[in-house]
């Protein structure tokens, strides 16, 4: 297990993508701290904090699994890009959320955040069949 950094234009794609997807936000509209924090921020506000606890957790996990001194870009710069579908912004999630943890197990995210990622992550992902050859040995 290695963990990789992610770039922030990711992290900004993915937010871009998942913060404008009506589907994923009515998932997140369900979750127990989406609705705890209603009253101050709306389902796209807590989904973009999510991933953005993703990205400090990401970046910790390297630091501390490879003995590096990456710095946390709090002034991110913003992009208006999205991913061409979902299924990639999906699929980069997924990396995110392989890439909060050491090979030690350390997970540098805090449940509750890790559990919004978590559960849009295994909700909407595609799975993937294996191929099966139309060939057999014998």
């Amino acid at each position: 297990m290695s963990v990789l950094l992610l770039s922030e234009k990711e992290i900004s794609k993915i937010t871009n993508t998942l913060t404008s997807n009506d589907k994923i936000l009515s998932t997140v509209k369900g979750l127990k701290i989406a609705e705890e924090r209603s009253q101050f921020e709306s389902p796209a506000d807590v989904l973009a904090r999510a991933i953005w606890y993703g990205y400090i957790a990401n970046v910790t996990a390297f630091n501390v699994q490879y003995r590096e001194n990456i710095n946390i870009n709090f002034e991110m710069e913003e992009t208006d890009e999205t991913f061409d579908s979902l299924d990639e912004a999906i699929s980069t999630l997924g990396s995110l959320l392989y890439n909060i943890a050491t090979n030690d197990g350390n997970i540098f995210l805090e449940e509750k955040w890790s559990n919004v990622l978590d559960i849009l992550y295994k909700i909407h992902k595609k799975e993937i069949e294996p191929e099966m050859p139309n060939y057999i040995y014998y």
